[in-house]
């Protein structure tokens, strides 16, 4: 056998040697590629099931939260209505021979008033050793709107038409110093008006006879035009 030929089987049984080593690396490689995919999806089938049960998680949470909020808010309400029926805060009030009973929270719905004064210990309290009630000699009729004041903020439209019952319902909010009645009781009598101011507004409805007087402006002229054939 020639060289040549001698050298040709050489290269041949070496790049059979390279071939096989080749395949048994690339196998290799394959089952490495196989398993890591593997891994992967099982840590993607983890992270899915994570996700579910955070979602989950979340969901109980929240349902939770929404939960203790309403609870929250019903406490409140709760706290609220037993604060203005309670035993312990309950007060009887003999205003001029008529007898109320409600609440200290009622009468001091608002600060500096004579029911603050009356409550915070700064006057020494004597009350009726048979009902326990305060005595407080002003008129006991107007007073159901000074405590329907102090119980719902609002006045009752009959007050607004009779001059003698606004006059003494006036009278007694101004002695009992609920600011925000009085405020009411005084608003405005003009209220698209800008010209007079509300001393001006009080002194003319003295004028006419009824402090309570509203007055409907029917002409403005920056409103209506400066024409004088409107």
């Amino acid at each position: 056998m020639s060289n040549q030929e001698e050298n040709a089987d050489s290269n041949l049984n070496t790049l059979g040697d390279n071939v096989n080593h080749l395949e048994t690396r690339f196998n290799t490689l394959r089952e490495d590629v196989v398993s890591k995919l593997n891994e992967c999806g099982d840590c993607i089938k983890s992270a899915k099931k994570i996700y579910s049960q955070a979602t989950e998680m979340n969901t109980i949470l929240e349902n939770k939260l929404v939960n203790l909020s309403n609870e929250e808010k019903e406490w409140k309400d709760i706290k609220v209505k037993l604060a203005t029926t309670s035993i312990k805060g309950m007060v009887i009030l003999n205003v001029g021979g008529n007898r109320y009973t409600t609440s200290v929270e009622t009468l001091t719905c608002e600060k500096n008033t004579f029911f603050t004064a009356l409550f915070s210990k700064q006057w020494q309290l004597e009350k009726d050793p048979d009902d326990k009630s305060i005595f407080i000699d002003r008129n006991g009729k107007i007073f159901s709107y000074i405590l329907e004041y102090c119980r719902t903020q609002t006045v009752p439209p009959n007050v607004m038409k009779d001059q003698t019952l606004f006059d003494s319902l006036l009278i007694e909010a101004e002695y009992f110093r609920l600011h925000s009645l009085i405020d009411k009781l005084t608003e405005i009598p003009f209220p698209n008006g800008t010209l007079l101011q509300k001393e001006h507004c009080k002194k003319l409805n003295e004028f006419y006879g009824k402090t309570n007087q509203r007055w409907e402006l029917i002409y403005k002229a920056t409103r209506d035009g400066f024409d004088a054939d409107i």
